[in-house]
């Protein structure tokens, strides 16, 4: 059955070969760590399975994935990897055993249970949480399982994974806002459970890397309404229109009612026509934001943030590996917007698997090519088990580089993309090449919870955005409060930037005067921004 994919990998094996020994490393030792090792050619360099390379030892690999059902299409990506794999490396007594994982709880608790009574020497797969949660609490101790599920609550008991966890793409993107020159941020999450997590590795990136947070709000993923309504609160939108309402009253009220020069009084004018081209003023307390959320999402909140005020030109935004193959790429008004992610496939197994699958791998698929090189390694290595998976100085692989934590978790090094209206995203930075510089800092099991945290800002003076002449400064009639403050005033009030929470009496204030009569901001449209329709 697979005698032509077999001639077609003995056609390319040159394209994938490499070479590179290794040796064992501790994680406690990082002065030892030193580059990569090809995951293809790490077991080559040895004479034998379990010590001999004719006729020792046979192993069995079981394979478990859904091949039929909701998740075939992911499934059998993964599996022609893994055949492609095997059929270009494998050894005589090798066995290779393909199980269905598909179905209901119940259908699938059988198939593991098959899957384990067939007493593998290595697991590859399974691709969900759920699933590895039951094979890890059924398997013997001693069995490792290289799995493909990216929540690390799953991993543990020689259950790895091989596939990106999307936390690690969050603090890769926070040092990146370190370069840009960020001071501080907001973050956007949906609400849901990886939201969340998203939002408590978010927090402990910005304490360790020295970014606040000024405000961390949640929204219900795909629902416009919520989008919306966090749109508004995360712009300090009210506030901000009664500051613009406050400052272009005060210049209307001077120039209707005080005796001014001819200077005084283009000045002014010219103050009041920058103003009426907008609904809000103010700066705003945080310089960048973070989407943790999807690309459709990120445009959406986006969109209503255009809407409120706040425009990416004034403020960068930054996002997650979520925002890979996602539309945003093309979007106009997201260029110069930043985020991390995978390196590119490598072209060789671009090619290979092209050839064999009759179209182009996706990064599970390349998953699952590393995987069945892990699994082959781990039992032709002359190490032991844990001293090859857990190897410090790590493995290149098809999607750049990759080690396995202590905890089961995968490292992988990411790239800075840069958006730029375009399918092909500039790459502002690439992959790193190696562990010697420690990538990660945050690990993303034994986090906190983080609540909803509104706008911190000690808030917004109209008359820090006006100047009106100095002889009337004083007038009563002139003089403007700070509007939106919300602080707590007992934290480090030597700090100008220190999160606070106390609510001004005057953050609703209406104002009103029978004499000031705003220009109509006729510029203003209400319809559109961009495909997301807004109803008053």
């Amino acid at each position: 059955m697979y005698i032509n994919k077999f001639l077609i990998i003995m056609g390319l094996t040159a394209l994938l070969s490499g070479c590179g020994g290794t040796k064992t490393f501790n994680f406690n030792q990082p002065d030892a760590v030193s580059n990569p090792t090809n995951v293809q050619d790490s077991y080559l360099s040895s004479t034998s399975l379990y010590g001999s390379d004719d006729g020792g030892k046979s192993a069995s690999i079981a394979v478990l994935l859904p091949m039929t059902g909701d998740f075939r299409t992911m499934g059998n990506d993964i599996k022609t990897s893994v055949e492609t794999a095997f059929l270009r490396k494998t050894k005589p007594n090798i066995k290779l055993t393909f199980f269905d994982l598909s179905g209901t709880r119940a259908n699938r608790d059988i198939v593991i249970g098959q899957a384990l009574a067939s007493n593998p020497d290595v697991i590859i797969g399974p691709i969900f949480a759920e699933d590895t949660r039951i094979l890890r609490d059924k398997k013997s101790s001693n069995t490792p399982v290289i799995s493909f599920t990216s929540d690390v609550s799953a991993l543990g008991d020689d259950v790895i994974s091989v596939n990106l966890i999307p936390t690690q793409s969050i603090e890769t993107i926070i040092r990146q806002m370190i370069i840009d020159g960020a001071k501080s941020m907001l973050v956007l999450a949906p609400n849901d459970e990886s939201g969340q997590t998203m939002a408590s590795v978010a927090n402990k990136a910005a304490s360790l890397y020295d970014v606040p947070i000024r405000g961390l709000f949640y929204y219900d993923s795909g629902n416009s309404d919520s989008i919306k309504d966090v749109a508004m609160r995360a712009s300090m939108y009210n506030t901000r229109i009664a500051v613009n309402n406050r400052a272009r009253e005060v210049l209307s009220d001077i120039l209707n009612k005080e005796t001014l020069n001819a200077n005084q009084r283009y000045s002014l004018k010219k103050q009041l026509e920058k103003i009426e081209r907008s609904e809000t003023l103010g700066d705003l307390p945080y310089d960048a934001i973070l989407f943790l959320g999807s690309g459709e999402d990120s445009k959406t909140l986006a969109s209503f943030l255009r809407y409120y005020g706040i425009k990416n030109r004034d403020i960068a935004f930054y996002g997650t590996t979520l925002w890979q193959n996602s539309d945003i790429a093309s979007d106009l008004t997201m260029s110069g917007s930043k985020y991390a992610t995978l390196p590119e496939i490598s072209e060789n197994f671009v090619g290979l698997y092209s050839m064999v699958a009759g179209k182009e791998p996706n990064h599970m698929a390349s998953f699952g090519y590393d995987a069945a090189h892990l699994a082959l390694g781990m039992l032709y290595s002359p190490k032991s088990q844990s001293a090859y998976l857990y190897d410090p100085n790590g493995y290149v692989g098809t999607s750049g580089i990759f080690r396995i934590q202590p905890n089961g978790e995968s490292e992988r090094g990411l790239r800075i993309m840069e958006l730029n209206a375009s399918e092909t995203p500039n790459t502002l930075k690439e992959s790193p090449t190696n562990f010697i510089t420690t990538l990660y800092n945050v690990r993303s099991n034994n986090l906190r919870p983080v609540s909803e945290k509104e706008i911190s800002t000690r808030g917004i003076n109209p008359g820090d955005y006006i100047k009106i002449p100095e002889h009337l400064r004083k007038k009563s009639a002139y003089k403007t409060k700070t509007i939106g403050a919300n602080y707590i005033e007992s934290e480090t009030p030597n700090n100008p930037d220190a999160p606070i929470q106390i609510f001004a009496e005057d953050t609703k204030e209406i104002i009103v005067n029978p004499d000031y009569e705003p220009v109509k901001l006729e510029n203003v449209s209400r319809q559109n921004i961009d495909s997301v329709e807004i109803e008053e």
